[in-house]
C-alpha cells in the first residue's frame, strides 16, 4: 500500500529529486521603528543538485517532509519560497585570495555543476500548517503544528496531490496554479461571501482582475447584484459586455455629447492598440444612454432627500470625536430621538415630510446645541448646515438626476444585475460612498431583501483611508461598517488598493480571502504580512511576479485553508476583444 500512495503522493523526478531536511530558522523584519512587525520560520533543505531538479525548483513547489509518530509516518507539507546553488569550494572564497586563485577556482566550479559530489541546492521553505498521511482510501490532509526532525528525508508533492491540498471539487476556475498543471478551483459562496481583497501596485492588473472576478461570480450566481464605485473610469470598458444591460451613474456633467463621458473611460492600452475601439464604445454609450441607462447623481443635499436619520449620523458624528460641548450635543441627541419616537415616526422619515411644529423644535434644538460647542469646532458648520436645510425653501426634486440614497434603493430592488458609479474626483466619491453605503446597509437590514449583493471599492484608499478628516471619517466608517455587518444581510464586498498602509486595518481584517501582486513598499507587504499572519518570505515571492499572476490566499475558498498559492488568472481583456470584434462584424 505505502509504496503505490507514495508513487501517487510524490513526484520526485524519477529518483532525481534527493533532498534532507537540514534545520529550522527564524527571521524577524521590522519596519518605522517596530510600528510592523514580521517573522518567518522557515526550514533549511539540502538536494543533490541536477540542473533539471535545480530549474524545476523554481516554478513554486511543495514538499513533503518525513516524520515519524506514534500512530505512523506522516508528511509535514511546506512550501518553498527560495532555491540556491551551492559549491563546497565557494564557501572559503573571498576577496582577500589573490584575483588569479580566484579565477582558478571559479573555472573549477562552473566545471563541476555538470555532475559533482562538491555540489549542491540549498532550499527554503515555509510550513503550510498541514500534513499529509497516506491510508488505504488514499491521500488525506489535517491541520497539524509539529516541528520536522533534522536530518529527515525531504519528497516533492506529486500533480494530484497538489490539487488534493488545493481544490474545491467541482468549484469556481480562478486560474492557472504556477509550475502545475492545474486550474485552481475555489467554493464560490465562501470566496464570495467573505469578503475579497486585491493587492497590487499600478501596472500589475488589478482592475483587470477584479472584473474578471466580478464576471466569474455573476455567471455562478445567478441572484449576485454587482455594484462598483469607480474613481479611475476603468470598470465599463473591463465589463462592456455586461454593463451594456446594467445602469451607469455619474457626477459627471456631459449632457446629450455622449462622446464626453465615452472620452472620458479609460481603454486598456492593448485594446486601443489592437482594435481601436474608441467608436464602438461611443456607440454602446450612446444606445445605453437613449435607453435610460447612464443617468446623472445627484450629491447636493435637501429636505427632499435627507431623513432624520442622516441628521442623527450628523450629530452623533459630533460626538465620536468627543470635542469641546459634546456632552451637550449627546444629550440634545437623546432628547431629540425621544421627541421623534413618540411620534411615531421613523430615523428613515423624510424632512420634507415634518409637520412645521416637528421642523420648528428640530431647529431650536440645534440652534441650542450650536450654542454649547466651541465656537471655532467644525461642528458648527456642520449644525449650521443642518438648520440651513431644514429652514430653505422647499425645492423640486430632480427627476434626471438621483441621489446616493436613490440609487441604494433602486439598485436592490430593481431588475439590472450591474450598476457602475463613476465618480472621478475623490471628495465626491466619498460623499457618496458615505451615503450610498449607508443607506444600502440599512435597507438590507430592514426591508429584508434576501439577494446577494456585491459591492466593489475599487482604489479603496480613497474609501476607507487609516487617518481619517472630514467627507473620510464617514466614508471610513460606512466601509468599515459593510464589511463588518454586511456577511449578516448577504452584502459583501471586494477591495481593490494598491497603498495597503493607507487603508483601515479594521476594514482589512474583516478579509478572508486576496490576491496580492508585487507591491514594491515594503511597509504595505508587511501590513499584508501582519493583517494575515502571511509569511513575509511568501510575499517577497510577489516581486517576481509578471502581469497576470497573483499569490492567493483565503480563510475560506480552498480545499485547505490559509495555504498560499501562486497563480495564472485569465486576461480580461481577452473577453472584451472578443466581444467588440464580434460588434464591429
Amino acid at each position: 500500500m505505502a509504496v503505490s500512495q507514495q508513487s501517487l503522493a510524490f513526484d520526485d523526478m524519477d529518483g532525481r529529486f534527493q533532498a534532507r531536511l537540514k534545520g529550522i530558522r527564524t527571521l524577524t523584519k521590522q519596519i518605522r521603528g517596530g510600528e510592523y512587525e514580521a517573522t518567518s520560520i522557515f526550514a533549511v533543505l539540502e538536494a543533490k543538485f541536477d540542473i533539471d531538479v535545480f530549474d524545476k525548483l523554481h516554478d513554486p513547489t511543495f514538499i513533503a517532509v518525513e516524520r515519524e509518530t506514534s500512530s505512523g509516518m506522516i508528511y509535514l507539507v511546506y512550501e518553498v519560497t527560495s532555491v540556491t546553488p551551492m559549491h563546497f569550494q565557494m564557501l572559503g572564497v573571498n576577496s582577500s585570495i589573490p584575483q588569479q586563485i580566484r579565477e582558478e577556482f571559479l573555472e573549477r566550479v562552473s566545471d563541476s555543476w555538470k555532475g559533482s559530489q562538491e555540489t549542491w541546492i540549498d532550499l527554503f521553505a515555509v510550513s503550510t500548517g498541514y500534513r499529509l498521511k497516506l491510508e488505504d482510501q488514499g491521500i488525506n490532509y489535517e491541520s497539524c503544528r509539529l516541528t520536522p526532525l533534522q536530518g529527515s528525508v525531504v519528497h516533492r508533492l506529486s500533480r494530484m496531490a497538489v490539487e488534493k491540498l488545493l481544490c474545491v471539487r467541482d468549484g469556481l476556475p480562478m486560474g492557472r496554479i504556477k509550475g502545475q498543471d492545474i486550474e485552481l478551483t475555489v467554493d464560490a459562496d465562501s470566496l464570495l461571501g467573505y469578503h475579497i481583497g486585491v493587492f497590487g501596485f499600478t501596472g500589475t492588473g488589478k482592475s483587470n482582475l477584479t472584473a474578471n472576478l466580478i464576471r466569474k461570480l455573476m455567471n455562478k450566481v445567478p441572484e449576485l447584484k454587482v455594484c462598483v464605485l469607480d474613481i479611475s473610469g476603468e470598470y465599463a470598458v473591463h465589463l462592456l459586455d455586461r454593463i451594456r444591460s446594467g445602469i451607469i451613474y455619474t457626477t459627471e456633467e456631459f449632457g446629450d455629447k455622449i462622446e464626453i463621458f465615452s472620452h472620458s473611460q479609460v481603454i486598456p492600452a492593448t485594446l486601443e492598440k489592437d482594435i481601436q475601439p474608441e467608436s464602438l464604445l461611443t456607440d454602446i454609450f450612446s444606445n445605453m444612454h437613449n435607453e435610460g441607462r447612464i443617468k446623472a447623481l445627484n450629491l447636493e443635499e435637501s429636505a427632499i432627500t435627507m431623513s432624520l436619520n442622516d441628521i442623527y449620523s450628523a450629530l452623533q458624528e459630533i460626538v465620536a470625536e468627543k470635542k469641546g460641548g459634546y456632552q451637550a450635543v449627546q444629550k440634545g441627541l437623546t432628547e431629540i430621538i425621544a421627541y421623534f419616537r413618540n411620534k411615531g415616526l421613523q430615523k428613515m422619515s423624510k424632512l420634507s415630510e415634518l409637520k412645521e411644529d416637528d421642523v420648528n423644535f428640530l431647529v431650536s434644538k440645534l440652534e441650542s446645541l450650536k450654542g454649547k460647542v466651541h465656537e471655532k469646532s467644525a461642528a458648527i458648520k456642520s449644525i449650521e448646515a443642518m438648520i440651513e436645510i431644514l429652514t430653505s425653501a422647499p425645492e423640486e426634486a430632480n427627476s434626471e438626476a438621483d441621489t446616493p440614497e436613490q440609487t441604494a434603493y433602486k439598485f436592490l430592488t430593481g431588475k439590472d444585475r450591474l450598476y457602475i458609479f463613476y465618480t472621478p474626483n475623490p471628495y465626491q466619491a466619498r460623499i457618496f460612498a458615505a451615503r450610498y453605503l449607508e443607506r444600502l446597509l440599512y435597507l438590507k437590514k430592514v426591508m429584508g431583501l434576501r439577494q446577494r449583493i456585491l459591492v466593489v471599492l475599487d482604489e479603496a484608499q480613497e474609501f476607507a483611508p487609516q487617518d481619517t478628516r472630514g467627507e473620510e471619517t464617514a466614508s471610513s466608517r460606512a466601509v468599515e461598517a459593510l464589511l463588518r455587518q454586511g456577511r449578516k444581510y448577504r452584502a459583501y464586498g471586494i477591495i481593490s488598493t494598491q497603498r495597503v498602509a493607507h487603508m483601515n486595518t479594521n476594514a482589512l481584517q474583516q478579509l478572508h480571502s486576496y490576491f496580492v501582486s508585487t507591491l514594491p513598499r515594503i511597509y504595505d507587504r508587511l501590513v499584508i504580512a501582519d493583517s494575515f499572519s502571511l509569511d513575509l518570505s511568501i510575499l517577497e515571492k510577489t516581486s517576481e511576479l509578471d502581469t497576470g499572476e497573483w499569490l492567493f490566499l483565503s480563510y475560506k475558498a480552498t480545499q485547505q485553508k490559509n495555504v498560499p498559492v501562486f497563480i495564472q488568472v485569465e486576461n480580461n481583456e481577452d473577453i472584451i476583444r472578443s466581444f467588440l470584434l464580434a460588434r464591429r462584424e
